[in-house]
């Protein structure tokens, strides 16, 4: 019987990690830090990591691979398994890495005479996968950080073929919302033509949510767009996973030609900038009086030392994780006789489809 200890990302927006018991062996499902000054680390033991056979990650976000070294730390030796795009985003490489083609998609992948897995893709950042494992008789689904509709990237689920998970943890992350993407990257586009004389800054990050806005706006404005440097490897990465994308090949290619290749002068340019350089939105807004900077997630003005007037800033939610809908909806494909809630504040261990239903958080 299957023994689920939370060792982070239940009841709170980071640090998730799960640790999954079964005839004493174990397993562990992402293995991240909280995006905090502290980078509090899940409550990971030494007793955890003697136990554990192999470690699953869905993707490279610091809340899921940023307490890898203290894996290593406390002992693990054995296969960490992710993509081999992860892998490659990876800002410190792991020792015992094992990557699956994405030839093997579907495919049932045999980790120990105990242990096997199959994966596809979850729609949140290039790369990104969810986990369908089979641990001895039991059955457990993983969504890992999960986008239903991606302007860029696929987001499938495991094949139904009648499986009834054991436990199924499924990314909550935006469950107080009711979003379309689409409609949000409109609404974008209609409020940019409505400013035709203002720069346009974005403070982002390097994920899935930056590629889809930048290449959306680049298809439907006429402005030049400019992606910081340091943000230049995302796009350079959907090159490498062709097999990730929608039917967006061309479109990326156009894009990388006119936005990637040289400098942009034009005095309207839309631009993309690491969220966290505070430095550098000081200069842009400082160069252009008239920039008009828009947030698209969760954010805190407090965080930024410039006071912002109502003309110089803009919200665009854009989801990055499902919302109310698309839970219910994960929730009602994934048959599962136990369900785990993760990457929300507002949900909790014993929370509930039913639950959902009937609360509807908002």
């Amino acid at each position: 019987m299957l023994n689920v200890e939370i060792l982070g990302g239940v009841g709170e927006y980071g640090r998730n990690c799960f640790f999954i018991e079964n005839n004493g062996h174990a397993i562990l499902l992402d293995c991240g830090v909280m995006n905090n000054r502290q980078k509090t680390p899940p409550n990971l033991t030494r007793a955890h990591v003697a136990k554990v056979d192999a470690v699953f990650i869905s993707h490279s976000h610091t809340d899921h691979v940023g307490a890898l070294p203290l894996l290593e730390t406390l002992g693990y030796t054995g296969p960490i398994i992710m993509s081999k795009m992860t892998a490659q985003q990876l800002k410190q490489p792991c020792k015992h890495t094992r990557t699956f083609k994405p030839e093997s998609i579907g495919k049932w992948l045999v980790v120990s005479n105990c242990l096997a897995f199959q994966w596809g893709y979850s729609g949140h950042l290039i790369g990104s996968v969810w986990y369908k494992i089979r641990f001895f008789e039991e059955v457990i689904f993983y969504s890992g950080d999960y986008v239903v509709d991606s302007f860029l990237l696929k987001a499938e689920l495991p094949i139904e073929d009648g499986t009834v998970y054991d436990v199924a943890i499924i990314d909550s992350g935006h469950v107080e919302k009711r979003i379309n993407n689409l409609e949000v990257l409109q609404q974008m586009t209609e409020y940019i033509h409505a400013n035709p004389g203002c720069p346009i800054i974005f403070p982002t990050s390097f994920s899935g949510k930056t590629a889809d806005i930048a290449t959306y706006l680049f298809q439907h404005t006429t402005r030049a767009v400019r992606v910081d440097h340091d943000l230049l490897s995302l796009f350079d990465n959907y090159d490498k996973t062709p097999e990730n994308l929608l039917a967006t090949k061309t479109l990326l290619q156009q894009f990388k030609l006119e936005c990637l290749a040289k400098e942009t002068e034009s005095e309207n340019v839309i631009y993309f900038m690491p969220e966290r350089d505070e430095a550098k939105l000081v200069e842009l807004l400082n160069n252009k009086s008239t920039a008009i900077v828009i947030f698209t997630g969760y954010w805190n003005k407090g965080e930024y030392k410039m006071r912002f007037s109502k003309n110089q800033y803009k919200d665009f939610f854009y989801k990055t994780h499902p919302d109310y809908h698309d839970i219910i909806a994960l929730s009602q494909k994934i048959h599962a006789h136990k369900t785990i809630y993760f990457h929300s504040s507002l949900t909790n261990s014993e929370t509930t489809l039913l639950q959902l239903l009937k609360e509807e958080i908002i």
